[in-house]
């Protein structure tokens, strides 16, 4: 593939993940565009009350108060606290997505590609642990999966394509589906981030990334025995 090619495909990629985790999924917002100095005056606000608190116990009147605006003015925007809640969390991954993913398409093997977005995932949440608490503490999840921002739907395609072509090359192994490969990958992510968190951030989140990840490939390389770690 020339470079060319290649340039297309990243620039493609990028504008197609960007597009999936740029519009915050909110029935108030399809009606009435969020202003940007509205978001900024409530992000820190938002991303303070959930990710130190219950999140049953915070209520948009005490967000309202402490972002410095009225309560009928978030009510426009959001409607609920839920609604409000996801919306900055899909605003937040827009620092995530698409750089998180890109390795995918931009390395020569699935193995390198999987591994260096471990590691941007674990750079994007030791640089902002708050959200990473929202997300893996505190969120109600039942009702977030319910949510259209939840999905990530490109986002996931992208990872579930990467690791079937991994499956074709026999880089990965076949007798596990693409899911569950996917699904072990999430799933050591979050366990390492709450442990993080319950150690109180004592070591680095970045710095973790091989030991993770030679458990993770371990378990899905086409010839664990050969893995390095």
């Amino acid at each position: 593939m020339s470079k060319v090619t290649k340039l297309q495909r990243d620039t493609k990629l990028t504008k197609q993940i960007a597009g999936s985790v740029r519009e915050p999924n909110c029935a108030h917002s399809d009606s009435y565009p969020i202003p940007l100095d509205v978001s900024e005056r409530l992000s820190p606000v938002v991303l303070n009350i959930y990710s130190d608190g219950d999140f049953h116990r915070a209520d948009m009147r005490s967000i309202a108060k402490e972002a410095g605006m009225s309560f009928n003015t978030i009510y426009r925007y959001f409607g609920d606290k839920e609604s409000l809640l996801f919306w900055f969390i899909n605003d937040w991954f827009r620092e995530l997505y698409p750089h998180a993913v890109a390795p995918l398409a931009e390395c020569q093997s699935i193995k390198e590609g999987m591994r260096e977005s471990l590691r941007r995932h674990f750079e994007f949440y030791e640089r902002h642990p708050k959200v990473g608490r929202i997300v893996f503490l505190t969120v109600p999840l039942e009702r977030w999966m319910r949510d259209a921002t939840y999905h990530q739907h490109e986002v996931m395609q992208i990872f579930l394509k990467s690791i079937s072509d991994g499956q074709v090359r026999n880089e990965v192994r076949s007798d596990i589906s693409a899911l569950s490969i996917l699904d072990a990958f999430a799933g050591m992510l979050n366990r390492t981030f709450v442990m993080w968190e319950y150690r109180r951030r004592k070591y680095s989140l970045i710095e973790k990334t091989e030991e993770i990840f030679s458990i993770i490939w371990g378990g899905i390389g086409s010839s664990p025995a050969l893995v390095e770690t």
